[in-house]
């Protein structure tokens, strides 16, 4: 098994590691703060603007959007002219983006900065892995994989209470000005410290990066509207398909392909990153259905529904570094499979809970849903970036955040289209989909552990 190339060709000293890894740290938890925050403050947004729910639910589908439309073409241009030369740039436009946002006053400036935000965020998610493998020396990636989980975790996990924080006494606008300053520290010292490697210099085909765009667009504007069966639906679903046809023909006659089809005809990494989407599709199914189960169906005031959700997050971020530890001494399909299997169980736990049940019988489960989830997340993006070959980390690093996204993408289609065929037990028809996708995970991760453990016998062999 390869190790990704962009380990540093000069190893970084135990300071300059640090700080070029709290730059990558930044830059993650921005993007994902970004997100939680901006969820949180859209009845804020709404009432402020003057607009209806259902209209201001476009300031975070049209981030998301843009986000899984540009990745990829991102990260072949990061691996084309290096990552330090993407990432910076895309922080500075993630400053200026966030200002914007700051300063809109009306819907449709919103949205536009909002889309520029996303171009941003999928920059710095895109160059996201391979830069922390470019921090970290190949014996100690697993350490690194772990604190970006971490950071990734905390900032799930903190981004409501602290958007709930700041609207007592600020604006919504203050959500997106907050990030002024970290960009700024992540600028200095990412400018200062992030390794310097070369790209590959090998062309970007401009074609099929729009066609690339449009088909990953398409494929999410067509899961948001997966309830809605019209004629408009009918359309984005017949491009979406005519794109990526086009996409796929275009891309297997390319010497540089900027949807890595030859990785994907590797069975351990593309199973790996199967086993990422259905990860997430079960965390973003779960994650959008839990607030209605516990509401509406456990009684729960709307005060508490933080309370009772956080120690998944905070479950997770305290098991991240020590799984992504584990994993450098253990097999990390192993660990995935038991992760997911602890998911699903967690998930069950809550789906069955009586009206009225105690605090404790709610929050334990979640602890367990966070307990699996952090053991499965660290390794999982260490197999990912140790399946592929050497000079092929920057496009690993940025499907590997598409994953993310287009799971959790999945997850909340379906937990709308639970909705839609039953209103009044949607949310725990949701739960068991968000069950399925784990046991789904798992299983897929045993499979990966036999594949593993051939290749190992078989190395062992020669």
């Amino acid at each position: 098994m390869s190790s990704p190339a962009a380990f540093s060709p000069t190893p970084l000293t135990p300071a300059a590691r640090r700080y070029a890894m709290l730059a990558v740290s930044l830059s993650i938890s921005m993007a994902t703060l970004d997100t939680s925050m901006t969820n949180t403050a859209l009845p804020s947004m709404a009432a402020q603007l003057g607009v209806g729910a259902a209209d201001v639910i476009g300031v975070v589908t049209i981030y998301q959007l843009v986000m899984v439309a540009t990745m990829l073409p991102l990260a072949a241009l990061a691996g084309k002219i290096g990552h330090r030369r993407v990432f910076l740039p895309a922080l500075w436009l993630f400053l200026a983006a966030s200002v914007w946002c700051g300063a809109a006053q009306s819907l449709w400036s919103l949205e536009a900065a909002r889309a520029a935000q996303g171009l941003a965020a999928a920059a710095l998610m895109g160059c996201n892995m391979a830069l922390v493998s470019a921090i970290y020396r190949k014996e100690e990636l697993g350490r690194g994989m772990g604190l970006n989980a971490m950071i990734a975790a905390a900032s799930l996990a903190g981004g409501p209470v602290l958007a709930s924080a700041m609207l007592t006494v600020l604006s919504w606008h203050w959500l997106f000005y907050v990030n002024v300053p970290f960009c700024l520290v992540a600028l200095a010292l990412a400018g200062r410290h992030l390794p310097r490697l070369p790209g590959d210099g090998k062309a970007l085909d401009a074609g099929a990066a729009l066609l690339c765009a449009l088909a990953f667009g398409l494929a999410v504007l067509g899961l948001e509207r997966a309830a809605q069966p019209d004629w408009a639906t009918a359309l984005i679903w017949g491009c979406g398909a005519l794109s990526w046809a086009l996409l796929l023909r275009r891309e297997r006659l390319s010497a540089h392909a900027i949807v890595p089809l030859d990785l994907l005809r590797l069975a351990p990494f593309s199973l790996a990153v199967l086993v990422c989407v259905l990860a997430f599709a079960a965390q973003g199914a779960a994650m959008v259905a839990l607030p209605f189960l516990l509401n509406q169906t456990l009684g729960r005031d709307i005060a508490e529904v933080g309370m009772l959700i956080a120690p998944w997050p905070v479950m997770g971020a305290c098991l991240a570094p020590f799984s992504g530890k584990w994993s450098d001494r253990m097999s990390a399909s192993l660990l995935g499979m038991v992760g997911l299997a602890l998911l699903a169980a967690g998930l069950l736990a809550v789906s069955a809970l009586p009206a009225g049940a105690p605090m404790w019988a709610v929050m334990l489960p979640m602890a367990l849903c966070g307990t699996g989830f952090g053991l499965f997340l660290s390794p999982n993006q260490r197999f990912i970036m140790f399946s592929v070959p050497a000079h092929r980390a920057s496009v690993a690093s940025g499907l590997s955040g598409l994953a993310r996204l287009l799971g959790q993408t999945m997850g909340a289609a379906f937990v709308a289209a639970c909705f839609v065929f039953n209103a009044r037990a949607g949310a725990t028809w949701a739960l068991w989909v968000a069950v399925g996708f784990a046991l789904a995970g798992s299983l897929a991760s045993a499979l990966l552990e036999r594949l593993a453990r051939r290749s190992r016998q078989a190395l062992a062999a020669s």
